[in-house]
């Protein structure tokens, strides 16, 4: 029988899958093994269908099966920008690899592998050499395989790697259901990366929103990426570090610094949801054949981690989950919820910005191995001679507002999908009913541009406009200024209780608050039932917790 090969093999790595190539790939692997499964799980922008492949042994092919075995799902989302395929090739490979060799013969006795390859088929599709073009000058770009690559957005214009928390693009809500019906321990996000001049093949990170409430997790999830990390280069020769670039471009003394913390990026938003996760960030100045290389050897690390510490991986998402339920059930106001972390600026014309900078705590620093200096300042890739670099690593990041965990929220019923769609159980009141609440006085409302969130898409054939060159916008946001006051009032029959005692509960504070910076009120959802002088239409009940003190 034919060996199976992914297009980028068949095509000695001059060319990446089309969502028809992946599609045929994995019929055909479904059909030499009884180890994988198709499941489809919804539909792209422009109908092409979006696509899981459930890798394991003795028949695990659905959640309840997973649970009922005490395996570890390990959920991998690739081609979420699909000018960044390598995690695409990547997964395909080592989904034949694991089932048709030897490879996985232990490991998928331990975990339960729900691969989505391309979940960008619309932007996969749109290929252009001209996409993702390298431009050493601006930091932007890739050594592209020769056919080319699709584009960063989909094909109805939505960065899906923003929607985590607005949910608009048809992608997203697919793959929260997903994401809701298999509940998976721990979630990874294949990714390219461009950026400041550095000599690792990869960059790795997790959540960083709400550290202190959930430190045990995260220190976990920080401990297993250092774990793997050390695994992929002592077994595979890949140099990785964490996620960053330089704090001031050019200086690789100035620091090294993190992506925003907004749940809009889903691993922040998965992290909300007490679940393992990991960013892998290919490095876009090696050629192409070295990142699907490294990406490769990073899932299977991260696969082999997972089944060789099942029962640590499973206890510390256990007792996470618990953790968010009983702040529901018994809220505690010093367990406050960092919902904002946006230090507003004004540009020349006096417009609302917002920066998200991350902070270094005392003693946390980076060893970045990367290039001499002059070759950094000539943004020459690669430099003349390796050298590493001491630096403050920035990762640590300060909520500008916070809250704590209300028992409940009553909220207008046309919320209800949106609720819905991050799977955040609520009920409706049968009958009007006084509550004590913690309410929200609109004092000054305002409008910010949101940068790379969505965009005009071009014809398929040509290519998108880099952010360099700042593309034209086309989403924002809604800011509020409020002020809290607690009243006692009646509440009509329909009304939306929300109670925070269940797995979402911290995400549901997160998206409910009106000063949130990636809530439904920020993206402009409960714009028509806002008005300046009057309540906000989201009510805190009243238990344990204090009022939340005034917030912009």
């Amino acid at each position: 029988m034919d060996r199976l090969l992914t297009r980028a093999e068949a095509s000695n790595y001059t060319q990446t899958s089309l969502h028809s190539d992946v599609l045929a790939f994995v019929d055909e692997l479904c059909r030499r093994t009884k180890l994988a499964r198709r499941v489809d799980f919804g539909q792209s922008g422009e109908g092409q269908p979006l696509v899981a492949l459930v890798v394991s042994d003795r028949g695990c092919f659905t959640p309840e099966q997973a649970r009922k075995q005490k395996k570890v799902v390990v959920m991998v989302e690739a081609n979420i920008h699909a000018g960044e395929v390598e995690g695409k090739e990547a997964v395909l490979a080592l989904a034949r690899d694991l089932t048709l060799t030897r490879l996985g013969q232990t490991l998928l006795d331990k975990v339960c592998l729900v691969l989505v390859p391309n979940f960008n088929p619309d932007g996969n599709d749109r290929i252009s050499p001209n996409n993702r073009k390298l431009n050493l000058k601006e930091l932007e770009g890739q050594v592209n395989p020769e056919g080319g690559v699709g584009t960063r957005y989909t094909g109805e214009g939505w960065n899906l790697n923003r929607d985590s928390t607005k949910q608009e693009a048809p992608e997203t809500r697919a793959m929260a259901a997903l994401h809701q019906t298999w509940w998976p321990h721990v979630f990874i996000d294949c990714h390219t990366t461009d950026g400041s001049i550095h000599a690792f093949d990869l960059t790795f990170d997790t959540s960083h929103s709400n550290e202190p409430l959930f430190s045990k997790l995260r220190a976990y999830n920080r401990g297993m990426l250092e774990r793997v990390a050390k695994a992929v280069q002592g077994r595979h020769g890949f140099d990785s570090f964490w996620y960053g670039n330089y704090k001031d471009e050019g200086d690789p003394r100035s620091g090294w610094h993190t992506y925003p913390a907004l749940p809009r990026f889903g691993s922040h938003y998965r992290g909300l949801l007490g679940r393992l996760d990991v960013l892998l960030e290919t490095y876009s100045y090696i050629d192409f054949p070295r990142r699907c290389a490294v990406m490769r050897a990073w899932l299977l690390e991260l696969f082999r981690d997972a089944a060789r510490n099942a029962a640590a991986y499973r206890a510390i998402t256990d007792e996470t989950q618990a953790d968010i339920i009983a702040r529901g059930k018994s809220p505690d106001v010093e367990a406050l919820v960092g919902i904002n972390y946006g230090v507003a600026t004004r540009d020349a014309k006096g417009a609302l910005a917002f920066e998200y900078p991350a902070y270094a705590r005392p003693g946390d620093t980076a060893n970045v191995l990367a290039f001499d200096e002059a070759s950094i300042a000539a943004r020459r890739y690669p430099g003349k001679r390796k050298r590493t670099y001491t630096m403050p690593h920035h990762r640590t990041f300060v909520p500008t507002q916070s809250v704590s965990t209300p028992e409940a929220y009553l909220a207008p019923a046309e919320l209800a999908s949106r609720l819905e769609g991050h799977g955040i159980q609520f009920e409706r009141l049968p009958k009007s009913r006084p509550f004590t609440v913690d309410s929200y006085r609109v004092a000054r409302r305002e409008e910010t541009f949101s940068p790379d969130v969505a965009a005009n898409v071009p014809p398929p054939g040509e290519a998108e406009v880099p952010l360099s060159q700042k593309p034209k916008p086309v989403r924002f946001e809604t800011v509020l200024t409020v002020a809290p006051e607690r009243t006692t009032r009646e509440f009509p029959a329909g009304t939306l209780y929300v109670p925070t005692a269940q797995r979402a509960g911290t995400l549901a504070v997160y998206l409910l608050e009106p000063h949130s910076d990636d809530g439904f009120c920020r993206w402009q959802f409960l714009d028509g039932a806002i008005t300046t002088g009057e309540l906000y239409p989201v009510h805190r009940v009243v238990g344990s917790a204090t009022a939340p003190k005034k917030a912009e």
